[in-house]
């Protein structure tokens, strides 16, 4: 495993993400070998491991909202199987995220400087779509989008046992809840998604300010606060002399309305102007 870690390392990465099915033996052992070598260390909390346990080990990230639930599940330990997103969906909704269990793990987050990469918009999609129903993520896109891509989307989130439906809603709302209280506690929240290229981008910061987080802070996060935590601020992050102009030029004010992000006219990367009605027509998108 050390020597693996220094294979990324030479390779250039900047940083290591356990999955699920990491041993627990191993996980302390890659996170010495990848500090060491200057690499941050995020990812899924490996089975029969908690997210305390794994913050105190020394993860610096920790990615997707379910492991964060689970914490307080410390009998859900299998979970290399589907048991990571059904047990959450059944019994995230009796969390209390103002008791003292919830503050207590929140604390250790902001005492050990450890980041929240969410990804809210995975768990809208398994929590609450349901079959032949057009998913909230995709409401205000699905229309436009080439037919099987809808045919896609129709098929529903995770299979809702029966008398569950309400039960299911209710555990997403109480992860964005959690998100919320997590990011008042001073935590820094990643804009990551784990869905459907560029739009479930611009679903996780709806889902980001329907948590509580001001749209400024939201756009900052996935701007400056992303360069800032993978140490690229630099040269990334803001409008300003000497940075790469890297930019999304967007025909409305998502201060004010967040989901005017939806509306990006023309994007800047590598010095290569995009425009979103020609990648659209490319790729079978109507216009808006």
């Amino acid at each position: 495993m050390r020597a693996a870690v220094e294979r990324y390392a030479r390779l250039g990465y900047t940083q290591i993400k356990m999955y699920s099915s990491i041993k627990p033996a191993l996980v302390p052992v890659i996170i010495e070998e990848a500090h060491q070598r200057g690499m941050r260390v995020s990812g899924h909390i490996p089975a029969e491991m908690t997210a305390a346990e794994c913050v105190k080990l020394g993860f610096d990230e920790i990615q997707h909202a379910n492991f964060l639930a689970l914490n307080f599940m410390p009998d859900v330990k299998e979970t290399r199987t589907p048991a990571r997103f059904t047990e959450p969906a059944r019994r995230a909704a009796d969390l209390d995220v103002d008791s003292p269990e919830v503050r207590a793990f929140i604390s250790l987050l902001k005492e050990r400087n450890v980041a929240i990469d969410p990804t809210l918009s995975i768990f809208e999609s398994m929590f609450t779509d349901r079959p032949g129903q057009v998913p909230a993520a995709q409401a205000s896109v699905f229309k436009r989008l080439p037919a099987q891509i809808r045919r896609g989307m129709l098929t529903g989130g995770l299979p809702v046992p029966e008398g569950m439906d309400g039960r299911y809603r209710q555990s997403f709302a109480t992860m964005v809840k959690l998100v919320g209280a997590i990011y008042r506690a001073g935590i820094p929240v990643e804009s990551g998604t784990d869905a459907l290229a560029g739009f479930s981008l611009l679903r996780e910061l709806e889902l980001h300010v329907q948590a509580g987080i001001p749209a400024a802070e939201v756009l900052r996060a996935a701007t400056l606060g992303a360069a800032q935590i993978m140490k690229r601020d630099r040269e990334l992050g803001v409008i300003a002399p000497g940075r790469l102009a890297d930019l999304a030029i967007v025909n409305g004010d998502p201060l004010k309305h967040i989901s005017d992000i939806r509306r990006v006219e023309t994007t800047i990367k590598d010095g290569v102007i995009y425009r979103s009605a020609e990648l659209d027509q490319e790729l079978g998108i109507a216009p808006q």
